[in-house]
């Protein structure tokens, strides 16, 4: 029987920083909110160093398995504050933080101003669904509602994507200083 070693502080620490970026992003986009963002990070971090030794398949599957508990304690705050997920998009500048291209936002940053424009409801099953990778099942169980309803979520959001897309006078809320 062969007892794999848990990651040693330094290759934790590079997968991590490696990760960084990406799970602050599914926190702010689930939470809406900077401050829990980094708490949620934080929480993250010390709950995956504790329970290194459960990580299996090592390197290749550390983006996975810190995801999953970067999300688990994202929504865990979120309950335990019993936080409303803001709906003004403009609280929450700099999800993404991509640079525009030739002066010109790209493509991901006019659908991430779409997104931001849903009610909290919506916004959460994209962002979990799309940032954090989670299966329908998955988003069912960790918000505590049914799988029809995360289709029903996910459908109405998409259609209301769809739409703004498709209408010529959309601006985009982090258009013209706004």
């Amino acid at each position: 029987m062969v007892v794999k070693k848990p990651l040693g502080e330094d290759e934790f620490l590079r997968l991590l920083q490696t990760e960084e970026g990406k799970l602050y992003r599914i926190a702010l986009a689930v939470l809406g909110n900077e401050d829990d963002a980094w708490d949620s990070l934080q929480q993250t971090a010390e709950k995956a160093w504790i329970n290194r030794s459960t990580l299996k398949g090592g390197r290749s599957a550390f983006p996975a398995w810190i995801k999953k508990i970067l999300i688990n304690q994202s929504l865990n705050i979120l309950k335990t504050r019993n936080r409303q997920i803001p709906t003004d998009p403009r609280e929450m500048t700099g999800i993404l933080d991509l640079p525009p291209k030739n002066g010109k936002p790209g493509d991901i940053d006019i659908i991430w101003d779409l997104v931001l424009e849903l009610g909290p409801e919506h916004r959460t099953v994209i962002a979990l669904r799309y940032l954090g990778d989670l299966s329908i099942k998955e988003i069912a169980g960790k918000l505590g509602i049914s799988p029809g309803t995360v289709k029903s979520r996910l459908y109405t959001a998409h259609t209301r994507l769809r739409q703004k897309l498709q209408d010529n006078n959309w601006q985009g809320v982090n258009k013209n200083g706004t």
